[in-house]
């Protein structure tokens, strides 16, 4: 029997009603989102700022019992409703509220007399700016019908009551005073629900809550009120359903009992479907379905077999350096179904301006090109000719980071980024035409008591300069690095160390200014790092890394396009050697980074982060750092950051600390040991192969 309208089922109509058929674990299609839960716990905060809230309602919510734990319908709302007939103010968690077809769990509601207030909890960032403009931005829409649709249900279930309407979000404006905030709200597993759940801490102070000032509450009447009778643009759904958020809601329950999927069209947003599954997953693909009916219904032109997974779609096209306009959404509106239907007008920009490498729309037709009968690669060698004047030896840095909801020290604002770990590869020359490669430098904190973050610009600064002067190029690869450190250097200049002026002068001389500060006049350093991501964008495409310029998919690329430099590391007895040493791997441990059993991918050949008794954790990890087709940070970096985080919590084993911790700096060693690949790659594929000084 198919169940009621929940709020995250009424979430997915928002997003895409054809979700609502796919959602049904009946029906078999894949989830990528699935299992997650306690990862993206570990990585959100959402749980941890709920628990917290909590406390600013209740002055002992874990003794009071005040959360109706359990997830059993009825159960929950028979629990809800002998909470809600206890005399006085009641302030229940988790409140279980239905009324015909719709059911839904309250974070925290409040019954006052005739006054029941609708606390939603949500771990967003808030600023002054936002709650001024009453939330206009598209990012707050699933929030506010969030609890807009948990205001219309309530009003059925306590009709003659004032309802109230509030978000309870963190403000990212204000420090938090509060020491280890964050390690006082442990992440567990659940195994009895597949769920997660929030340990506090015994000797948490109640009253620390109750004068927080990063959680911000807003009253969000006035904005539901406006939403109830606003017409909801969603695709394929007209009048009468979309003319206000009631009728959306009856029609969307009614769609949900249907056994047949509704189906309204594509939207740019099918880039992202979380229903889809690769070919030769036995699991049905919802994105691959939606095509075939679109196709069906003559709303996309193809020249493909729309049942073929291994045919990239046409919304895979890479849309990087676009501005506002959505190249997924773009091509849908000229109805193309695969990358090899796309047409050059389809993507052609206003103005194309000429420029040593790859323009954006050029990039994107060589990968159209790429899926026809174009080259498998192509390199644009003008932009690659700056790689002939580097200064060596070549530094390659990679940098991990958290920015977690809740702060792990006093001082730090929520979501400030905290750096805990650096991996520094050397690739230096040895004679006339020979290299070696050096993992020169690592650092990691996983202190739980210590704000790492000067520490690590100090220990950053002796990695690059260990005479006090910096000799070669540094390389990141892409804008966290150099946005780290400029952030870096904002608490630095706060601060009264002793080397603080050396620590600012270091951060000036390798990074350039953001946007704000160029403004400003701030100049780029003389030795600014030089942006790998940035050379890949405008000098090499791979139809191996499809429309991706994540490195994650970079690096299969090149070491598929340069046999030599996968020759290297393919070969037994290489690694942790005179040629390329390593800080983590031994010559003993015979380790090979390209392996067949392991598609030749050297992050499957890495051990597992979590220890045996957490095994269940790692591939969830794994499927948690997997990139969206767009390189952004916390993408990069999530996996990272997932694991660091969970060793935050004081109480972890000294030795599960170490575990993690090691595992962490494996991990790490192999991305700046990618930006090596990477480097030697080009040089191979521009016709100047670097050679590794093998000694037998």
């Amino acid at each position: 029997m198919v169940g009621p309208l929940t709020k995250s089922r009424f979430k997915l109509a928002i997003d895409c009603p054809t979700k609502l058929h796919y959602a049904k674990s009946e029906n078999g299609y894949r989830n990528q989102n699935e299992g997650n839960d306690f990862l993206e716990a570990l990585a959100d905060g959402g749980h941890q700022v709920g628990a917290l809230a909590k406390f600013r309602y209740h002055p002992d919510p874990y003794g009071a019992g005040i959360t109706v734990d359990t997830l059993v319908k009825d159960d929950a709302i028979r629990e809800t409703q002998a909470k809600l007939a206890a005399p006085g103010r009641v302030v229940i968690a988790e409140a279980a509220l239905a009324y015909e077809t719709y059911f839904i769990r309250v974070d925290v509601l409040i019954r006052d007399g005739q006054l029941i207030e609708l606390i939603e909890v949500k771990s967003k960032s808030v600023s002054n700016s936002d709650v001024q403009k009453r939330f206009q931005g598209p990012e707050w829409r699933p929030y506010l019908y969030d609890i807009a649709f948990q205001t219309l249900v309530a009003e059925k279930v306590f009709p003659g009551y004032t309802i109230v309407p509030k978000l309870v979000l963190v403000n990212k404006e204000l420090p938090c005073d509060v020491e280890g905030l964050h390690q006082n709200f442990r992440i567990v597993p659940d195994a009895s629900t597949r769920s997660v759940r929030v340990e506090v801490a015994s000797g948490f102070d109640p009253a620390i809550a109750r004068n927080l000032s990063i959680l911000r509450e807003v009253d969000v009447t006035d904005v539901v009120n406006k939403l109830r009778t606003t017409p909801l643009i969603v695709a394929g759904v007209g009048a009468p359903h979309n003319s206000a958020l009631e009728p959306f809601m009856r029609w969307a329950a009614s769609i949900q009992q249907q056994p047949d999927a509704f189906f309204g069209g594509l939207t740019k947003g099918c880039k992202l479907c979380e229903f889809r599954a690769d070919d030769g997953d036995q699991a049905r693909s919802g994105r691959h379905e939606c095509w075939q009916r679109a196709i069906a219904a003559g709303m996309l032109e193809n020249t493909g077999d729309p049942t073929d997974r291994r045919l990239p779609l046409s919304v895979e096209i890479w849309g990087g350096a676009a501005g506002s306009k959505s190249m997924a959404g773009a091509v849908l509106d000229a109805k193309r179904a695969f990358i090899f239907d796309v047409q050059a007008d389809d993507v052609r920009p206003t103005q194309d301006k000429a420029a040593i490498g790859f323009t954006p729309f050029e990039r994107r037709m060589v990968q159209v090109e790429a899926f026809r009968s174009g080259p498998a690669h192509v390199i644009k060698e003008p932009r690659l000719l700056e790689m002939d004047d580097w200064a060596r030896p070549l530094h390659m840095i990679d940098f991990e980071t958290s920015t977690a909801a809740l702060p792990f020290f006093a001082g730090q604002r929520p979501y400030e980024t905290v750096a805990f770990q650096f991996s520094h590869h050397i690739l230096e020359r040895a004679g006339d035409i020979g290299v070696r490669v050096r993992h020169e430098t690592q650092w990691i904190s996983v202190d739980a008591t210590t704000n790492p973050n000067v520490d690590f610009a100090r220990a950053l600064r002796a990695a690059l300069m260990p005479q006090g002067v910096l000799q070669g190029t540094v390389f990141r690869y892409h804008n966290h690095e150099n946005t780290v450190l400029r952030g870096l250097r904002q608490v630095i200049a706060n601060r009264n160390d002793a080397d603080k002026q050396q620590l600012l002068d270091f951060i000036d001389l390798v990074t350039k200014p953001s946007d704000a500060e160029a403004k400003q006049g701030v100049q780029a350093g003389a030795k600014t790092m030089v942006d790998l991501h940035r050379l890949v964008q405008e000098g090499y495409y791979s139809k191996v890394a499809g429309g991706s310029i994540s490195l994650k998919y970079i690096l299969p690329a090149i070491l598929n396009e340069a046999p030599g430099v996968a020759r290297y590391f393919s070969q037994p007895g290489l690694f942790a050697g005179p040629a390329v040493t390593s800080k983590n791997f031994s010559h003993q441990d015979g380790h090979v980074w390209l392996q067949a059993e392991y598609d030749n991918n050297p992050y499957k050949t890495l051990p597992p982060i979590f220890s045996g008794e957490r095994a269940s954790l790692n591939e969830m990890l794994l499927r948690l750092a997997g990139d969206d087709g767009e390189e952004t940070a916390i993408n990069q970096g999530g996996m990272a950051m997932t694991a660091w985080n969970f060793t935050q919590f004081a109480d972890l084993s000294a030795d599960e600390r170490v575990a993690i911790r090691d595992a962490l700096l494996r991990y790490c060693e192999l991305d700046t040991l990618a930006m090596v690949m990477l480097v030697m790659g080009l040089f191979e594929l521009r016709g100047h192969p670097l050679q590794l000084l093998v000694t037998n």
